[in-house]
């Protein structure tokens, strides 16, 4: 099967199997394991939480989705709850519809890349407080938010005005496409033995907590 994706202005051409299910219409996830296209985490993800964690939630995500915005909170209270038995991995999938979603994921990088993971986090924190959703943030607050973190004007600056982290995020990009993911937020959670619980659209808290709960006890 061939899919052309177009995202943040690049078009990328997918083919393949299409070896995940994901949600459309109810709350309970597809399952799958051991199938091409899962998912294989990598050095350059961001964590929240312990790398060595049991369960791992893997969200697909753009700051402007709306639904994003509102599934934040959300998972900051799973993973509150759960400690070190659950870690959040943000990958960029900015959408065409939300193209100042793809400048803010550079800018995320670019905190990154002075400030690691915890400031990824904590930018991250901060562009949901401030932006109304649907492309309506207000891009002159990228280097005023990131300055409160302690970040030289002049240098974040520089780094978005470069543009060295698209291709960062674009493979984030067609990591997803590779997993089926065609909105956001998309949300795969992979239990210890490996086993992945896909939510296509954005689950509820108690949707959220009963397929932890559920991740958790295998083994």
């Amino acid at each position: 099967m061939l899919k052309k994706f177009l995202l943040a202005g690049v078009i990328i051409t997918f083919i393949g199997s299409g070896a995940l299910i994901y949600l459309n219409k109810k709350e309970e996830p597809k399952t799958t394991q051991g199938a091409v296209g899962t998912v294989v985490l990598e050095e350059q993800d961001h964590f929240l939480g312990s790398r060595s964690a049991p369960v791992k939630i893997v969200e697909y995500s753009g700051v402007e989705c709306p639904y994003c915005k509102k599934l934040h909170p959300i998972l900051l209270r799973i993973l509150n709850e759960y400690k070190d038995q659950v870690a959040l991995v943000y990958r960029h999938f900015p959408l065409t519809i939300h193209p100042k979603s793809f400048i803010q994921a550079q800018a995320l990088e670019c905190v990154a890349e002075t400030n690691g993971d915890p400031g990824f986090f904590e930018y991250l924190d901060k562009l949901y407080e401030a932006t109304p959703s649907n492309n309506n943030f207000d891009l002159a607050l990228l280097p005023r938010l990131a300055e409160e973190m302690g970040i030289q004007e002049e240098k974040f600056a520089e780094c978005l005005a470069s543009g060295r982290h698209r291709a960062r995020i674009l493979r984030d990009v067609e990591s997803g496409i590779w997993l089926n993911v065609d909105s956001t937020p998309h949300l795969i959670v992979v239990s210890p033995n490996g086993r992945e619980f896909v939510f296509g659209r954005s689950p509820s808290y108690a949707a959220l907590k009963a397929v932890i709960e559920t991740a958790l006890s295998d083994k």
